[in-house]
C-alpha cells in the first residue's frame, strides 16, 4: 500500500504545484472559455465586461497594465464563489499572483504645442488620461474658446487666440505640462503687453486708419447721424474699445448696443417683439435673419403673426421671404397659406430685409447668395451645433428672444 500513498501524495504536491504555476491571465482564459455565460447571469454586468475586455488584451501585444491587473484580482476575489469548480484555484492563484508576461509600462504624456497649417493653426493639449486631469481640463471647456477633445480621447485643442494662450499655460503649467517653445514665446509676449496700452490704439477716440473710416460709411453711409448707440453697437463688429456702463441699460436699444459679445439675451416677459424689431431699425441693423423654432408647429405659426405684426408695426411690408414651410396639417396650412397671403415668398437678392428659415436648416441658395445678415433673432429657440448656427456667426448681433435665458451662452456683463 505504500507505493500507493507515495504516488496519491505526489499527484496532490504535483497538482498544487501546477496551481501555484498557473498565471493570473491563464486562469481568467480558462473560466473565459468554461461557460462563462452562466457566470454572466449572477455578477455584475460591469465587472462580466471588465473581464471580457481583460481577457482580450492579455493576448494583445500591447498586454495589460499593473493597474488593470489588480481590477483583475480584485473582480476574481470578490466573485471566487460564483465561479464554482474555479473557486479554490482563484483563492491560490490570486493569493500570490503571478503573470505570464510583463505589464504594460504607461507612458505619461503632458505637452501643449502647436498643429496644422500656418493659416489654420491650433493650440493641441496631449495628456495620458488621469481622472483628476481630465476633470482639470474640462473645466478648460468653459473659458477656452474652440475646445474639443479629439476622439481618441487623449488629445484636446482648442482655436489659437491670445486668450486662449494665456488661459491654457496659466492653468497646466502647475500640472508640469511641458509647453512648446513657440507658444512660451508667445505666451511671453502676450504678458508683456499692457492692457491700457492696447486699448488706448483701439479706441474709436483714436483710431484714424483710412480702411476703418471706409468701413463705417460702407456700412452707414456717409450722411447718417450717429448716435452714442450705433457707436457703442458697431465696437462689436469692428472690434475698437468704447467706455461701457456698469450697470444695466435703461432701454432695449442701450442693451444691445451694449453687448460685450455677439450673443445675447433678450428677455420676452420684459421686452415685446415690437421693442426689439424697433431696437435693430434705431440701430441700423436690417437685413434679419428670422430663426423659427423647428420642433413645435403651433409656436412657429405664433411666432409669424407676432413677426408679422412687428414688422407692419414700423412699416416693413415688403422684401420679405419666409424659406420653409410646414406639413400639411392643420396648423401647417394656415402657415404656409399665411405666408402666401402676405406674400412672404419674395426672391432672395440685396434688397431683401427679413428672411426666415427653421432651427437646423439653412437653404442652399441662401448659401450661394451674396446677402448675409445684420442682425439674427431667434425666436423662442436657442442656437447651437447646427447648420443654422453656423450660417450666423457671420453676424456679429445675435439676439435669443425668449422667456428664459439660454443655459449655454455668454452672459452679459450685468446678468
Amino acid at each position: 500500500m505504500r507505493p500507493i500513498f507515495f504516488k496519491t501524495v505526489a499527484i496532490k504536491i504535483i497538482n498544487l504545484y501546477n496551481t501555484h504555476m498557473t498565471t493570473v491571465d491563464s486562469l481568467l482564459t480558462k473560466i473565459i472559455n468554461h461557460n462563462f455565460s452562466d457566470v454572466e447571469k449572477v455578477i455584475p454586468s460591469r465587472d462580466s465586461k471588465i473581464l471580457k475586455t481583460l481577457a482580450t488584451i492579455i493576448h494583445d501585444p500591447v498586454y495589460i497594465t499593473e493597474n488593470q491587473g489588480r481590477l483583475l484580482v480584485k473582480i476574481l476575489k470578490e466573485h471566487q464563489d460564483k465561479f464554482n469548480e474555479f473557486e479554490n484555484e482563484i483563492s491560490l492563484v490570486t493569493a500570490t499572483p503571478t503573470w505570464a508576461r510583463n505589464f504594460r509600462v504607461l507612458q505619461h504624456v503632458r505637452k501643449v504645442y502647436l498643429t496644422g497649417a500656418p493659416s489654420s493653426q491650433r493650440i493641441t493639449i496631449e495628456a495620458t488620461f488621469s481622472a483628476d486631469l481630465r476633470h482639470k481640463l474640462s473645466q478648460l471647456n468653459k473659458t477656452v474658446y474652440g475646445f474639443v477633445q479629439e476622439i481618441n480621447g487623449k488629445l484636446y485643442s482648442a482655436d489659437l487666440t491670445e486668450k486662449n494662450i494665456v488661459e491654457i499655460v496659466d492653468k497646466l503649467k502647475p500640472f508640469n505640462f511641458d509647453v512648446s517653445k513657440e507658444l512660451e514665446d508667445y505666451y511671453d509676449i502676450i504678458k508683456s503687453w499692457s492692457e491700457e496700452d492696447v486699448k488706448n490704439q483701439y479706441r474709436i477716440t483714436t483710431i484714424s486708419h483710412p480702411n476703418f473710416e471706409k468701413q463705417i460709411i460702407s456700412d452707414l453711409g456717409i450722411n447718417t447721424a450717429i448716435d452714442q448707440n450705433i457707436i457703442n453697437d458697431r465696437s462689436v463688429r469692428y472690434q475698437y474699445f468704447v467706455e461701457k456702463p456698469e450697470n444695466l441699460p435703461e432701454n432695449l436699444p442701450k442693451l444691445l448696443s451694449c453687448r460685450a459679445q455677439t450673443k445675447v439675451w433678450v428677455d420676452k416677459n420684459q421686452y415685446t417683439l415690437d421693442d426689439l424689431i424697433g431696437s435693430i431699425i434705431e440701430l441700423k441693423r436690417l437685413p434679419i435673419l428670422v430663426v423659427f423654432d423647428s420642433n413645435d408647429s403651433k409656436k412657429c405659426l405664433e411666432s409669424l403673426k407676432n413677426l408679422s405684426n412687428s414688422l407692419e408695426e414700423y412699416g416693413i411690408f415688403d422684401d420679405i421671404g419666409i424659406y420653409f414651410r410646414l406639413d400639411n396639417t392643420d396648423v401647417g396650412k394656415e402657415f404656409n397659406q399665411f405666408i402666401s397671403n402676405k406674400q412672404y415668398n419674395c426672391q432672395l437678392d440685396s434688397s431683401t430685409k427679413i428672411v426666415g428659415v427653421q432651427s437646423g436648416k439653412i437653404p442652399k441658395f441662401l448659401l450661394k447668395s451674396d446677402w448675409k445678415p445684420m442682425s439674427v433673432i431667434s425666436l423662442n429657440t436657442t442656437l447651437r451645433h447646427s447648420k443654422t448656427a453656423v450660417y450666423s456667426n457671420c453676424c456679429d448681433l445675435i439676439a435669443t428672444y425668449s422667456d428664459s435665458q439660454p443655459v449655454i451662452e455668454a452672459r452679459s456683463p450685468w446678468e
